[in-house]
């Protein structure tokens, strides 16, 4: 049940950015998400995620999200963590490697949604490695 509801969400957030459907997206983003690990020590917020995703699909940014390397950390009725590599593809061949925690919730409306994401290392490289990488066994 937990790998389905994941599975599906990972699918449902993909799915956003390829559409560049920024309300879809932000349907699958708790208003209460904090991000992270990111440099510098930012802390991301539910408005700075969706100022930086209207940015980045107005502007065709970002081309394609796709996930890897899912491993179920905690079950709960109402949570789900999970580690997981996700690779940003961005339209100018460059590609970012997140490796990261994700919490989705359930939240009142019976909907699941991330409220946490934890990076814990990333790294940039260009399409050329992008596509060796994706041959490479899991």
């Amino acid at each position: 049940m937990a790998q389905t509801i994941i599975g599906n969400w990972l699918e449902q957030l993909t799915r956003s950015v390829e559409k560049r459907d920024l309300a879809a997206h932000m349907q699958l983003i708790s208003e209460q998400v904090k991000v992270y690990g990111l440099p510098g020590g930012q802390i991301i917020d539910y408005n700075q995620w969706k100022k930086r995703r209207y940015t980045e699909f107005s502007q065709a940014q970002l081309l394609a999200l796709s996930y890897r390397l899912l491993n179920i950390k905690t079950i709960t009725s109402r949570r789900l963590r999970f580690h997981v590599e996700e690779t940003m593809q961005a339209c100018n061949g460059t590609c970012i490697f997140i490796d990261k925690d994700i919490i989705l919730e359930l939240e009142t409306d019976d909907h699941w949604r991330v409220v946490e994401e934890r990076i814990h290392h990333w790294k940039l490289e260009q399409t050329k490695k992008y596509h060796d990488r994706q041959n490479l066994p899991n």
